[in-house]
């Protein structure tokens, strides 16, 4: 059990930020009569001041190993109280008797978890300073990662890693709208408080579609004030007190200053995350390019498909069996808008990775791999190749098109001829083209 060491040249090591709140967090409510998180998992979202708490990869120079003072820093689950939402998805937390089994199921297990499931990066390590031309100024790229529904900010690690020993800085946030497992931010007292998963107690079809597109929208305007605060630390306006993360994960507010190369800012999601990923590339034009795994489009609503993310590079990159009428009816309306409206001139790839299941973009099948196959929740192919596969795939995306021609090394990924083997490549429509793929 465990994640798998990064795919590229350099180690990885990651810090952590929050953006100290200045104001009290807002009640969830009812708008228009249609209920907007609720249920017995409700609690209180950020206000407008604050900014989701990030993890931040990047790659490193460092040959330093781990340190046995970083064996719980370095948990896959950084909190007892992510158990707690995963064990919710098995366990519906409807009644006092069920949450008081989820909680004492956690308990035992969790001990388990961070002396045996490390994140493969270190913590808190120099950031890698690339001899390369197209750094010559010290700046690194930036990719956003935005995870999916009963996620978190750690769900996609190995993902995330891969990138980031390629020479990227990847940040990844944790959602605060309710869609994620649970999430973690600071009141603006400095008191650590939790956003439950908004839906646990009733079936996912259940929930009102108009509730999943409030959720995508504040996902939006997450990202975007994400990369606000990027700016400013990369501008130096922001001092350490203003990052309410304390202990050894902590970003040091000095590391990332005069390092970030906002003029490559990529977007990466999964599912949820895909979708948010699309709509943000729609109405944020600092983003340049975007890759969506497996997109949920359920939640997008008219505005967004006219958008269509204007000319930004969109990789679509697929898992077989996340395919349904309903979803390639979205997919193939997105497309058809896109073509529509920004013509030729859109880079549009669709790919789809044969033997692959929707989780296997995810961490999960590579620490419960026998599990999940039994479940039915895993693909056939292996999924330490579907990993790669997944990775080298969205890699070579951000490399044509995100960095300048002839960046070279280090971003430059090692595709495999092989891959080829288990990837199915559609023809996307052009403007004059009305044929469904």
């Amino acid at each position: 059990m465990g994640l798998p060491k990064a795919l590229g040249p350099y180690g990885v090591s990651f810090v952590e930020f929050e953006l100290r709140r200045t104001a009290p967090a807002v009640q969830k409510g009812v708008e228009n009569g249609v209920r907007s998180g609720g249920g017995a998992a409700a609690g209180t979202l950020p206000s407008a001041e604050g900014a989701p708490l990030m993890r931040i990869f990047y790659p490193t120079a460092s040959k330093k190993t781990f340190s046995v003072l970083d064996v719980k820093n370095r948990s896959w689950l950084p909190n007892v109280n992510y158990l707690m939402g995963f064990l919710s998805r098995a366990v519906s937390p409807s009644t006092a008797a069920r949450r008081a089994l989820v909680w004492t199921l956690s308990y035992i297990i969790y001990p388990f978890f961070y002396p045996f499931v490390p994140t493969q990066a270190s913590v808190k390590q120099p950031l890698l300073v690339p001899e390369n031309g197209f750094n010559k100024d010290g700046r690194l790229p930036v990719i956003i990662f935005s995870h999916g529904m009963w996620a978190c900010r750690t769900t996609y690690t190995a993902t995330c890693i891969d990138v980031a020993s390629h020479g990227y800085i990847v940040v990844d946030v944790e959602h605060l709208d309710g869609s994620a497992v649970m999430a973690q931010y600071h009141d603006h007292k400095g008191k650590q408080r939790w956003v439950e998963h908004a839906y646990s107690d009733i079936p996912f079809d259940d929930v009102p579609m108009s509730d999943r597109s409030a959720q995508l929208r504040q996902r939006v305007e997450e990202i975007q004030k994400t990369v606000d605060v990027l700016q400013a630390l990369d501008q130096g306006l922001l001092s350490q007190s203003s990052n309410v993360i304390k202990g050894r994960t902590s970003l040091d507010v000095k590391l990332l200053q005069g390092r970030l190369n906002f003029n490559y800012l990529g977007i990466h999601g999964h599912s949820f995350g895909a979708a948010t990923a699309i709509a943000t590339c729609c109405v944020d034009k600092r983003f340049k390019c975007c890759v969506a795994e497996d997109v949920w489009w359920a939640p997008m609503e008219e505005a967004d498909y006219e958008r269509v993310a204007g000319n930004v590079p969109v990789l679509l990159l697929n898992t077989e069996k996340f395919d349904w009428k309903a979803l390639k009816d979205c997919r193939n309306k997105f497309l058809a808008a896109r073509a529509r409206t920004s013509g030729e001139a859109a880079v549009t790839e669709l790919m789809t990775m044969k033997g692959t299941s929707h989780m296997d973009q995810s961490d999960f099948p590579l620490l419960f791999a026998r599990a999940l196959k039994r479940a039915g929740m895993a693909g056939k192919l292996d999924i330490h190749h579907a990993k790669d596969i997944n990775s080298r795939a969205s890699l070579d995306f951000f490399y044509k098109n995100l960095l300048p021609p002839g960046t070279g090394a280090p971003y430059l990924v090692d595709v495999v001829k092989e891959d080829g083997e288990h990837l199915v490549v559609s023809k996307v429509p052009g403007p004059n083209d009305s044929s469904p793929v």
